[in-house]
């Protein structure tokens, strides 16, 4: 059973209430039909669906049935089902089955799907808003605890704040219901160390993005582009020495064997690539207001499964990276200094994006609000000193209570985007 972490004064509410005030929103709707309090337990959702009437969604995920990068969906969408007393149900088609990465917002809009997770970082002609974040993601900590916590967070709230973002998303006739997600700090994997401007000079770097592609030749090296799917091959072949992704791309890709030499610097980062949860557009105005408000309430499930299924492919990419005598580093001073360098000129660029009203300002809020986070999750009392080995050696699904994270995201961030009917007021 998938509990709620929440625990505020508004989970003291009736079992049978179903059009009610929340805490933060007022949840009462004249198209939607009646809502529900943020807080609710599972008895009073399961309650208040008695008089709905089944919704039955078309889902993907993209990968196989239980692996890491389709855990998150899965749970979510079982949690959905669970918390709606059986009224929500989804057909779930594995591996893209429906549509490939680049056709998802595609298969969104046109309503073969109705619900997915999916990936602007290739398309930046098409999402140039979204891409400008991305871009700036570099700005987030690295490390395996606080860092994963910290980019989640603003990298949400700052998706969240910048109306562009969603209405990129609506132009494509999605509804945005979880603008961001990661899997966890950006790594350099190579065949050969590379801790040091001379290691990396002249370097084949696999880059994502233009920001990418900007580090790795402010590093000295050079970018190429090779598909995941040709990544395998180009290293094995030695046509690319190294490649910038995360340690959960590097475990589905199977090629740790390959790019044993790790390095993943806290206080220097690569940009990060992000996904988004959206659904069809007209499918979610013609949904309940109350079955909005579940598959909202349950991003609780989402957040928390994408992290732990992230660690959880770290632990195992750190045991491939040992088993194959490779080790996991930091730069060198001068590489690390020399990427600091290129992330201050790369987020001076940012501030001219013309994807954005004000770019400027845009990056400013954004470098504070990822400070701020920083902040947050120290204060919070989560870890962020350990390294990524560590990490395998601590970790297991109970050294981490995330209740209280989850919580805050929440707090600081989500519930004031908690459907509501449109004549309400937060």
């Amino acid at each position: 059973m998938f509990g709620l972490p929440k625990a505020l004064s508004c989970m003291a509410i009736a079992a049978t209430v179903v059009v009610v005030t929340s805490c933060t929103t007022t949840t009462e709707s004249n198209s939607g039909g009646p809502g529900i309090e943020y807080g609710a337990t599972l008895d009073q959702y399961q309650a208040a669906f008695g008089d709905i009437e089944p919704v039955h969604l078309y889902a993907q995920t993209p990968g196989p049935q239980g692996s890491f990068v389709s855990d998150k969906m899965e749970i979510y969408y079982d949690a959905v089902t669970e918390w709606s007393g059986g009224k929500v149900t989804f057909d779930i088609f594995y591996a893209n089955a429906i549509a490939g990465a680049s056709e998802i917002d595609d298969a969104l809009g046109d309503g073969r799907t109705d619900i997915d997770g999916f990936a602007v970082a290739n398309q930046p002609a098409e999402y140039p808003a979204v891409n400008t974040l991305v871009n700036a993601s570099f700005l987030g900590d690295m490390s395996p605890i606080a860092g994963i916590l910290q980019s989640h967070a603003w990298l949400l709230e700052s998706a969240y704040a910048t109306e562009e973002v969603a209405q990129e998303f609506a132009d494509n006739d999605m509804h945005l219901l979880m603008p961001s997600y990661n899997g966890g700090g950006m790594a350099l994997l190579c065949t050969e160390e590379a801790q040091t401007l001379d290691q990396l000079r002249g370097r084949q770097i696999s880059a994502a993005g233009r920001t990418q592609g900007a580090q790795i030749s402010g590093l000295g090296a050079i970018p190429v582009s090779a598909s995941y799917s040709e990544l395998y091959e180009s290293l094995q072949r030695g046509v690319v020495d190294c490649t910038a992704t995360s340690v959960q791309n590097a475990v589905l890709g199977g090629y740790l064997g390959l790019t044993p030499e790790v390095v993943i610097d806290p206080a220097a980062g690569f940009a990060l690539t992000f996904g988004s949860v959206a659904l069809n557009e007209n499918r979610w105005n013609s949904m309940p207001l109350l079955v909005q408000q579940l598959l909202f309430d349950r991003l609780d499930v989402f957040l928390e499964t994408n992290i732990r299924t992230s660690w959880d492919a770290m632990v195992q990419g750190v045991h491939d990276i040992q088993d194959a005598g490779g080790t996991i580093t930091e730069f060198a001073p001068d590489a690390r200094e020399r990427l600091q360098s290129v992330n201050d000129q790369q987020l001076e660029l940012l501030k001219q994006s013309p994807a954005l009203e004000d770019a400027a300002t845009s990056m400013t809020e954004w470098a504070a609000t990822a400070s701020r986070w920083s902040t947050l999750v120290r204060d919070l009392g989560y870890d962020e000193t350990m390294t990524y080995p560590e990490f395998a050696d601590f970790y297991d699904t109970d050294a981490i209570d995330l209740g209280p994270y989850v919580d805050a995201v929440f707090d600081e961030v989500l519930l004031d985007h908690r459907p509501a009917s449109p004549d309400t007021e937060a």
